[in-house]
């Protein structure tokens, strides 16, 4: 039996008796990070109530098995069904599995090998970070935004079409935060967004505007992921031409005050005016 265990995103008070439950009793546990677990489980242990009623949770006591994205398909290549005939557990490193993290992979082996599997109930970030923001109706949530600059826009402006009718979700990564609101502000300026950091944690953050507005924000240094909600726009319009409009409504002196870096600024401003990215990244390298 393989159980499909959700993990705290933040304060370990959050795990569930059902988490703990499953912990407790299986000795192998597949998980993103070993290292990540096995200090979950070494933290969990410290709290007297766990150590009293689910003492076998001890790291010590378990095998962990790395299976994440770089090694699952290699992984299910090799395992044998008569692998999951013991009990084990399935983790990432916080979070319900399938959710931007590993795990669907391995849920579709168990099923098309009839293979007993369960399922944990759990949350995640997005659907914390939603009801802290207090907005309430439709979402769409589109977990990691791309790497590159043009996927990424592109991507933003398909989501044009129906941000109409409800708000989107977004997760991003520290590297790439900057980028990530300077493409929002290119595309949807006016649009209020919510920021996330440290979810359930001491040092919880909250940044309520827009994206240019919450890029003025930013400290220097930008430490730990984060979760975008992009509160819907009746103004916004879904057509083609009409994304085009949208796009231009910032300027170039607008382009030009946003805290982001010259590459990535010289590409906006390209869109917006007869410069190329060459000539743009020229003369912003040269102020």
């Amino acid at each position: 039996m393989l159980f499909f265990v959700p993990t705290p995103i933040g304060n370990l008070l959050d795990v569930s008796l059902h988490t703990l439950m499953v912990f407790n009793k299986c000795q192998v546990i597949l998980c993103e990070d070993t290292r990540v677990t096995k200090k979950l489980l070494t933290l969990l242990l410290r709290n007297d109530l766990i150590q009293q009623y689910y003492p076998n949770i001890n790291p010590k006591e378990k095998q962990f098995i790395s299976f994440h994205s770089h090694n699952q398909e290699d992984f299910l290549k090799n395992v044998g069904k008569d692998f999951f005939t013991q009990d084990i557990a399935f983790c990432t490193d916080a979070g319900m599995p399938n959710i931007s993290d590993p795990g669907a992979l391995l849920l579709r082996y168990m099923r098309e090998h009839s293979i007993d599997y369960e399922v944990v109930l759990g949350g995640g970030a997005f659907s914390h970070a939603f009801v802290c923001s207090g907005l309430e109706g439709a979402f769409y949530f589109g977990g990691f935004l791309a790497h590159k600059q043009h996927d990424r826009q592109r991507y933003l402006k398909s989501l044009l079409e129906y941000h109409n009718e409800m708000h989107i979700i977004l997760y991003e990564s520290p590297k790439r935060l900057r980028e990530s609101l300077g493409d929002i502000a290119l595309i949807m300026p006016h649009s209020t967004l919510f920021i996330y950091k440290e979810l359930t944690k001491l040092y919880e953050t909250e940044i309520i505007g827009t994206a240019q507005e919450i890029l003025n924000k930013l400290p220097s240094s930008i430490k730990g992921e984060y979760c975008i909600i992009i509160q819907k726009d009746s103004k916004n319009l879904s057509s083609e031409t009409s994304n085009t409009q949208q796009i231009l409504r910032l300027n170039q002196d607008d382009i030009l005050a946003l805290d982001i870096q010259p590459k990535q600024k010289a590409k906006l401003l390209a869109q917006v005016s007869e410069k190329s990215i060459k000539e743009w990244y020229a003369i912003l390298t040269q102020r």
